[in-house]
C-alpha cells in the first residue's frame, strides 16, 4: 500500500493520514503540510451582461472554461492556458436545444449542459428539458431528453454517467406543476432513466422535522419535491431538495433513490445562533423566542475522511412565490407561502420578542397552536454552511459566524441590498449560495460564496467536527457581483501548476480566476 508521509510534526502526520490514501510500498508520496492564507485575483473574463455568467466548468486537457451565459442562452468557451489572460474561443448558441441554459459540467473531455424548455401555454420552464453533450470544442455529440426543468448536471466519478436535478417547479400562473425528478444519463449510449418521488418514503430529521411539502396543485409529493443541486461521492449521489428542506441519496449502482430525509431546523432561541431580523440600518444580532430556520441548502459538495463521506451545504433558503410575467415585482403573487412577522397573530409566549423586531419573512403554514396563533416561527435558510454525514445527520454548523464576519469586516454593508446596509436582514441575510471544496496539501478547504454580500469565505474543514475560519474576501468592491457558481482546480490539473478557484458571478457577468495563497511548512 502506498504510504502517505508528512515530513513535519507528529500532529501533521496524523492529520494528513486521515485525509489521503494510496497503495504501493515502493511508490511514496510526500504530501505538503500547508497553511492556506486566502485567494488572489489573477484575471477575469467579462461577458459584460447581467446573467452572462452563472455556472462554470473546466476541462484540464484543453485548458478551457465553459460558462453558462443565461443572458444570451449560450455557452461561452474561454481559454485559460495563460491564466492571466482569459480568451474567448467561441460562443455556442443553445437556442435550438431549449429556452434557457442552467448548468454545465465537464469530465474526460465531454461537456454536459442542462437546458430548460417550454412554451407559451405550459410556461417557459415547464416542458421537458434536455442534456446536451458536447466535446471541448463545442461540437454536439448527443442530445438527451431529460425531465422537467433540468437545473443542475454533474458527472459521476468515472464519467460514465451524468446525474441531473430536474427541479420541476410550477409556472408563474400556478396552473402547471410538473414533477421533480433525478435523471441518470448513460454517457456511452445516451440512455436516460428518470427517478421521481411518487413512491419514496420521506424520513423526518432527528429533531422530528418533516420534509416540507404543501405547494402543489394536486397534493402529489412527486410534484412537490424539487431537486436543486447534486454532488457525487463514490457510487452515490446526494441531491439537495431546497424548497423541501431535504436531501435525497441516490445509489448509482442500482439507479435507485435510497432515502429522502429532512435537514431539520436550526434554533435561534439561544447560544451562538443569533440573527438580525429588523431592517433598521443597524447591526443587531440577537436570539429570539420560538424562532427557527430551515436549512434549505442550494449548493452541496462532498469529501471523505476516515472512510466516511461528509457533505457540505450552503444554506441559502428559498420560499415559494409564483408570479405572472406581467407582474415583475410580484405585487400580486399567484401563490405565496411567506409573510413578515409583523402581519402575523403571535402567541403570548413569544410576542414580546418581536415588538420591535418583526421584519423577518417566515412560513405561514407552520407553527400555529390550537388557537390559531403562531407559537413557533420558521424562516428560510440558516445563514450558514453546514457539514452532514452520509445519512443526512448534522455534524457541524457555522452558527452565526458568517453574519458576524460580515459585521466585522464590512459593517457599512452588513446584510446589504444593492449597497443599502441592513436591507436583507428581514429576508435571508448574506445568502450563502455558491460552494466548492478543494484538497490542498494536507488540508481540505471549503470556499463559500455569499450571493448578496458579494464575498467569498474560506474555511479549513479537514476536521469536519471543528472547521476553522481562514479568510474573507470582498469581491464586490472589485466589480464582481453575486457569486453563483464555483470550481476548484487542483495544481495537478491547473494550467499554471497552481491551485485555482474559478467563480462565476451572475449579476456582473464576470468569471474570475483566483489563485490559492498557501505557505508550505518546512
Amino acid at each position: 500500500m502506498k504510504k502517505t508521509i508528512i515530513l513535519s510534526t507528529v500532529t501533521s502526520l496524523l492529520l494528513a493520514s486521515v485525509i489521503f490514501t494510496g497503495c504501493g510500498d515502493n511508490n511514496i508520496t510526500v504530501v505538503d503540510d500547508v497553511n492556506i492564507t486566502g485567494i488572489s485575483k489573477l484575471s477575469s473574463y467579462e461577458s459584460k451582461k447581467e446573467g452572462g455568467s452563472e455556472i462554470v466548468a473546466f476541462d484540464k486537457t484543453s485548458k478551457r472554461m465553459f460558462i453558462t451565459n443565461g443572458a444570451d442562452n449560450k455557452l461561452d468557451i474561454v481559454d485559460i492556458s495563460t491564466v492571466t489572460t482569459p480568451t474567448l474561443v467561441s460562443q455556442i448558441d443553445l437556442s435550438s436545444y431549449g429556452t434557457g441554459v442552467n448548468s454545465v459540467a465537464s469530465k474526460n473531455g465531454k461537456i454536459a449542459v442542462a437546458m430548460e424548455n417550454g412554451d407559451a401555454i405550459v410556461g417557459k420552464k415547464q416542458g421537458k428539458g434536455s442534456v446536451i453533450i458536447l466535446d471541448a470544442n463545442g461540437r454536439l455529440l448527443r442530445k438527451v431528453v431529460a425531465g422537467y426543468l433540468p437545473d443542475m448536471v454533474t458527472f459521476n466519478e468515472d464519467g460514465t454517467k451524468i446525474i441531473v436535478a430536474n427541479e420541476g417547479e410550477p409556472n408563474g400562473a400556478y396552473t402547471t406543476d410538473p414533477i421533480g425528478s433525478i435523471g441518470i444519463v448513460t454517457v456511452a449510449d445516451g440512455s436516460y432513466l428518470d427517478l421521481d418521488f411518487s413512491n419514496t418514503t420521506l424520513t423526518k430529521a432527528s429533531d422530528g422535522t418533516e420534509v416540507r411539502l404543501g405547494a402543489t396543485l394536486s397534493n402529489n409529493q412527486a410534484q412537490d419535491i424539487e431537486p436543486e443541486y447534486v454532488t457525487v461521492s463514490g457510487n452515490y449521489a446526494y441531491v439537495t431538495l431546497q424548497e423541501n428542506n431535504a436531501m435525497a441519496k441516490v445509489d448509482l449502482t442500482s439507479n435507485s433513490i435510497e432515502y429522502v430525509k429532512s435537514y431539520g431546523s436550526k434554533s435561534y432561541e439561544t447560544g451562538n445562533s443569533t440573527i438580525d431580523i429588523e431592517e433598521n440600518g443597524k447591526i443587531e444580532m440577537k436570539n429570539f423566542a420560538g424562532l427557527f430556520g430551515f436549512y434549505q441548502p442550494d449548493s452541496i459538495a462532498s469529501y471523505i475522511k476516515n472512510g466516511v463521506t461528509y457533505l457540505v451545504t450552503a444554506n441559502e433558503g428559498d420560499g415559494r412565490e409564483y408570479c405572472l410575467d406581467s407582474d415583475p415585482k410580484c405585487d400580486n403573487p399567484t401563490h405565496i407561502d411567506e409573510s413578515k412577522i409583523s402581519k402575523l397573530d403571535l402567541a403570548d409566549s413569544i410576542k414580546a420578542s418581536y415588538e420591535n423586531d418583526n421584519d423577518l419573512k417566515v412560513m405561514t403554514d407552520l407553527g400555529k397552536n390550537s388557537d390559531g396563533k403562531y407559537e413557533k416561527l420558521y424562516t428560510y435558510g440558516a445563514r450558514s454552511f453546514s457539514i452532514w454525514d452520509d445519512q443526512g445527520d448534522l455534524v457541524w454548523d457555522s452558527g452565526d459566524a458568517i453574519s458576524k464576519k460580515v459585521a466585522e469586516i464590512q459593517p457599512s454593508l452588513f446584510n446589504q441590498d444593492d449597497g443599502d446596509i441592513d436591507g436583507r436582514s428581514g429576508n435571508k441575510g448574506a445568502e450563502p449560495e455558491a460552494l466548492t471544496i478543494g484538497t490542498i496539501g494536507n488540508k481540505v478547504i471549503a470556499f463559500i460564496g455569499l450571493e448578496r454580500q458579494n464575498a467569498i469565505l474560506l474555511y479549513d474543514i479537514s476536521n469536519p467536527k471543528a472547521p476553522t475560519f481562514i479568510s474573507y474576501l470582498d469581491i464586490g468592491s472589485k466589480g464582481d457581483v453575486s457569486p453563483e457558481g464555483m470550481r476548484f482546480i487542483a495544481a495537478s490539473e491547473s494550467p499554471n501548476g497552481k491551485d485555482l478557484l474559478l467563480v462565476a458571478n451572475e449579476m456582473s457577468g464576470s468569471t474570475v480566476v483566483y489563485e490559492i495563497n498557501k505557505v508550505i511548512n518546512k
